[in-house]
């Protein structure tokens, strides 16, 4: 048995991470055009980054057609049966990049209840009728939403700063 050190590995390892990210985004890994809705874990990307992945006419900003296709496909993803989201389907989709690894363990806790605090309230805003579970309706209607108010300038899309000023003011 041939024995490799351990550093080896690791490097071994970490190109084959990083030559498999352009195949999983070819692949429809994560959410977006081409994503497979039946995906478990979604793709953990920045503002620019989403909006540089739904941008379909390269402009660096989402027209309100761009935006909605790329909700479409997160509904998808939190309702594959097309019977609506609960509450903990919302939660259990992680859809941002969540906390830094190497923060200390208590900020890492409080940052996650903080999230999940704030899901709780976007979940809440969504479900218009209170029933505790959000249809394609109720979802697009809030999205529609928040296109609207995030569109600050009202010029029909949404660019990086737009859409990140919004989100903080959440």
């Amino acid at each position: 048995v041939m024995r490799m050190p351990l550093k080896n590995w690791t490097a071994l390892i970490g190109s084959a991470l990083v030559l498999s990210l352009p195949s999983a985004f070819a692949q429809g890994g994560g959410y977006g055009p081409g994503a497979n809705a039946q995906s478990p874990k979604p793709m953990h990307l920045g503002m620019k980054e989403k909006i540089r992945l739904h941008d379909q006419d390269g402009d660096n900003m989402l027209s309100k057609d761009e935006f909605d296709a790329w909700h479409d496909t997160i509904y998808a993803a939190l309702d594959p049966d097309g019977d609506g989201f609960s509450l903990e389907d919302f939660i259990a989709m992680r859809m941002g990049p969540g906390p830094k690894r190497g923060l200390n363990p208590d900020r890492q806790k409080e940052m996650q209840e903080k999230a999940m605090e704030r899901k709780a309230r976007r979940f809440e805003k969504m479900d218009s009728d209170g029933d505790e579970v959000v249809t394609r309706e109720e979802f697009t209607e809030f999205e529609t939403k928040v296109f609207g108010e995030a569109d600050s300038n009202g010029d029909g899309k949404l660019s990086e700063k737009e859409f990140v000023e919004y989100h903080r003011g959440m």
